[in-house]
Formats: C-alpha cells, sequence, structure tokens
C-alpha cells in the first residue's frame, strides 16, 4: 500500500485476494448455524427492550420480563424483529455473552449496554476480516471522490509516542467511556433509522452502515 506506483485497481485486486483467503481459512473454523451468534440480532433485540415504550416501566427502565410468552417477553422481542427462529439458542446466547441476568422470580433483565465477547470466536475472526476490508475501502473512498467539497466518511487518529506505561490503565477507562458514549449515540442514530424488516430481508435499496471504534497501545521499538 506504501508503493507509488499501486493503483486504486491494483490495490482493490489485492485487497479481493486478501479477503477470499482470509474467507476460506475462517470457513474451516466457521461454526453450525445451531452455534453461531448473531450480534446484530442480540444487539437490536436489547435496543429495542431499553429503547420501546412498552418495554419500559414509568420511570423509563426497562421492565423485567419472562423469557417466553406474549409480550413483553424475549420471545416477542425476538418476534418483532423477524428472528423467532433465532429466539432458543439467542436466549441462551444472551445469557452466555452477560446481555441479561434472570431475578429471583424468574424474569429476565439486561444489565450490560454493549456485547463484551472475552475469547476469540470464529464469528470474531470474520469481523476482523470485515473491519481491515471496511477500512481500506474508507480510505479508497474518501481518496478516490473528485469534488473537494464531497462528503467523506469520517476518518481520523489520535496517538502520541510517549505515554507513560502507568497510564494505560486510566486510558483504558478513559477510552471506553469515551468510546463508548460515541458508539451510543451513534447506535441509537442507526436504529431509528432501520429499514422494513420484510425489506431488510430481500437487501432492496439497503446499505450496511456502521462505526468501528477501537483503542490500541503499542511497545515502541
Amino acid at each position: 500500500m506504501l508503493d507509488e506506483a499501486l493503483t486504486s485497481a491494483q490495490l482493490e485486486e489485492l485487497l479481493a485476494e486478501s479477503q477470499k483467503a482470509a474467507s476460506k481459512r475462517i470457513s474451516i473454523l466457521k461454526p453450525s448455524r445451531k452455534r453461531s451468534i448473531d450480534f446484530d440480532a442480540l444487539g437490536h433485540v436489547v435496543y429495542r427492550w431499553q429503547r420501546s415504550p412498552k418495554y419500559l416501566d414509568e420511570e423509563g427502565n426497562p421492565l423485567k420480563i419472562p423469557p417466553r410468552g406474549r409480550p413483553p417477553s424475549v420471545e416477542a422481542l425476538f418476534r418483532d424483529i423477524d428472528r423467532l427462529d433465532y429466539f432458543e439458542r439467542g436466549l441462551r446466547h444472551l445469557r452466555q455473552l452477560g446481555r441479561v441476568q434472570r431475578t429471583k422470580s424468574g424474569l429476565l433483565q439486561p444489565c450490560n449496554e454493549v456485547t463484551i465477547v472475552q475469547q476469540l470466536r470464529p464469528e470474531l475472526l470474520e469481523l476482523l476480516v470485515q473491519t481491515i476490508n471496511r477500512v481500506v475501502a474508507t480510505v479508497l473512498h474518501n481518496t478516490s471522490l473528485k469534488d473537494k467539497n464531497a462528503v467523506r466518511l469520517v476518518e481520523r487518529v489520535t496517538a502520541v509516542p510517549d505515554l507513560p506505561e502507568g497510564e494505560i490503565g486510566d486510558f483504558k477507562l478513559f477510552a471506553r467511556e469515551q468510546g463508548g458514549a460515541l458508539i451510543n449515540t451513534m447506535n441509537d442514530w442507526l436504529e431509528r433509522r432501520r429499514g422494513d424488516v420484510r425489506a431488510r430481508r430481500t437487501g432492496a435499496n439497503h446499505v450496511t452502515a456502521g462505526l468501528h471504534v477501537f483503542a490500541f497501545v503499542e511497545k515502541n521499538v
């Protein structure tokens, strides 16, 4: 990518070959449909649970609801997003990822704003491939626009080469707080503008859009 003689077409060809090779490797590790975690469906369920008026109490807090049955229930939430086929597995995955907790009465309540996966799963490897591809695609998009006034996708970085190691802990917490606030705001904006369920299923006139935030710490050599 640092070769000045490399054209956009050549770069796109290299990316396509790289993604094909990575996808082939990942397919070996790809879990069966029965075990695969659908992060989008889980996030959408929890979002509706925390934002939809019929799932909130008078103070605006998410209701404690039963896992199955008529609304309000977790099963009904999966039905609302047209993913009832994923409900039983999704319910297990919500518990597995710590997104819900059970009360003494057997009801469930959301307990985390975000999904934190602490094990390297095949789904995360797929996300890694997508992330690399999207970063390069963003750069190519921004540099290919001829109009200097055209709206470009945000692509920013801030870093210093001399942060004392003793500050790493505080940096992690601060980055988490600031990044979390940004992601929550963006998530609200995106979720309110999602297409109709049936239209999403066909993919007609829809694109995948999002924002990826990450922090990094690396040793100087």
